[in-house]
């Protein structure tokens, strides 16, 4: 059976598909990784284990905010860095110096999680 003009713009349009599907799949792992590391130097201030911010953890902040452009990015890199607080910190989380990570660093960023049971799917 020849491949009509129909069938050969769907099939197309399938595979396009696909490939955006696991384009963004992949992206969004990639930017998880991304902001696991960059927010890494973050995690013991934020768990309370040093007593100030480190320059690398404020470096790590600004890359973070340079990753995420689309909500959705946003929420994906939010839920990442909450992962990391909790894994690094044995899920605590100092909501005051989480919360005080951007003005510390001199850094907008609007989506840190400040507790453990921050939504970051209300991140817009």
């Amino acid at each position: 059976m020849p491949m009509t003009p129909t069938r050969y713009s769907t099939a197309v349009a399938v595979v396009v598909i696909a490939l955006v599907a696991g384009l963004a799949a992949a992206g969004t792992s990639d930017l998880c990784g991304v902001a696991k590391t960059a927010f890494s130097d973050c995690t013991a201030y934020v768990a309370g284990g040093e007593p100030v911010v480190s320059r690398r953890c404020c470096r790590g902040l600004g890359d973070i905010r340079e990753l995420a452009v689309t909500a959705a990015q946003l929420r994906a890199v939010c839920t990442c860095i909450l992962a990391e607080m909790l894994a690094a910190g044995a899920g605590k989380i100092n909501s005051g110096r989480a919360a005080g990570l951007p003005a510390a660093c001199n850094v907008r960023v609007g989506f840190i999680p400040t507790s453990p049971k921050f939504n970051c799917f209300r991140v817009r």
